[in-house]
């Protein structure tokens, strides 16, 4: 019998937005470098290859992170939630928010599976997706081993959250110029790409056309649908090392999970060498099973599945 995909239960939903774009700084330096009246980085006639190139300049400088402290607040928290969240390019990620009680979620990505977790969802299941192969067109879709039709439910989109968190550089050849706002300094760029389930997607990047920071990404559906958007402020600069800039405070919108939040930045690790492998293997939780999302694909290799904590 073909597998049946089925829909992620709606518990914990507030918790498992909190990580998806939580980034932090240790040696930073929050300076009018970036305020209205800096000096301009870029100049204002310049087009999108150099707007980009920018860009793409601050992300090289990033390899990898891991911030052990961010701070989650939302009206739909009744507390801050801690998370600890790692980030290594191409496909590597993974957050664990907790509680005064323990882990409350765990969600991540590594080179071939993407999961969630919840300690409140009543299924006890860790929900696990395959990812298939790149596309010719550059997107990545979630493998499914039957025709009935995409595979729905799993929570983020890893190649989204992948480029929110400023390691995942821009194609220039693959967006275009949609929306350019002279006295906001914004320009906006448009990329259509096909999301983990199958369906076409739109991502609109806004950045700042005088100092190319990104201030925001989203995702819209065929229907011009919001799907989430992430709104990055206060950046600041690295100064112990890498002089990446990152974003101090990020808002979250998810209309769909009914999410509003808010993300500060803690410390953070940059380029500390590589991160442990343990850390983006899947954990097992007592009491919850594994669960595949959309089935298992005959000859699929089996997931690690760590039986202890791989990040701390």
């Amino acid at each position: 019998m073909a597998a049946r995909a089925e829909r992620l239960p709606g518990v914990g939903m507030a918790l498992i937005a909190c990580g998806l774009i939580v980034v932090g700084l240790a040696g930073c330096r929050s300076t009018g470098e970036f305020g209205p009246q800096a000096r301009c980085a870029i100049a204002p006639q310049a087009g999108v290859p150099e707007i980009i190139a920018h860009v793409n300049q601050n992300t090289a400088r990033i390899q990898s992170w891991r911030a052990l402290n961010a701070a989650i607040t939302s009206p739909d928290l009744p507390v801050s939630i801690s998370a600890s969240v790692a980030v290594e390019p191409p496909r590597n990620f993974r957050l664990v928010a907790r509680s005064p009680f323990g882990p409350e979620v765990d969600l991540g990505s590594n080179p071939e599976h993407y999961w969630f977790w919840a300690r409140q969802d009543e299924s006890k299941r860790i929900y696990l997706a395959r990812h298939e192969r790149t596309t010719d067109e550059g997107s990545v879709r979630l493998a499914r081993p039957d025709t009935e039709g995409p595979v729905a439910g799993m929570p983020f989109e890893p190649e989204w959250i992948m480029e929110a968190m400023g390691v995942i550089a821009m194609d220039p050849g693959r967006v275009r110029e949609i929306r350019r706002d002279p006295q906001a300094r914004i320009v906006t760029l448009e990329e259509q790409r096909i999301s983990p389930a199958g369906e076409p997607v739109f991502k609109l990047t806004a950045i700042d056309l005088c100092h190319g920071l990104v201030r925001e990404h989203a995702l819209y559906d065929a229907k011009q649908q919001l799907i989430a958007r992430a709104t990055l402020r206060e950046h600041v600069r690295d100064t112990s090392g890498s002089q990446a800039v990152l974003p101090a405070k990020i808002d979250l919108v998810w209309p769909m999970a009914r999410i509003n939040m808010t993300m500060r930045m803690g410390a953070i690790e940059i380029n500390q060498g590589n991160i442990p492998k343990s850390t983006f293997a899947v954990q097992q939780y007592s009491g919850s099973e594994v669960f595949n999302v959309g089935g298992t694909p005959a000859g699929a290799d089996r997931p690690v599945v760590e039986s202890t904590p791989g990040f701390e």
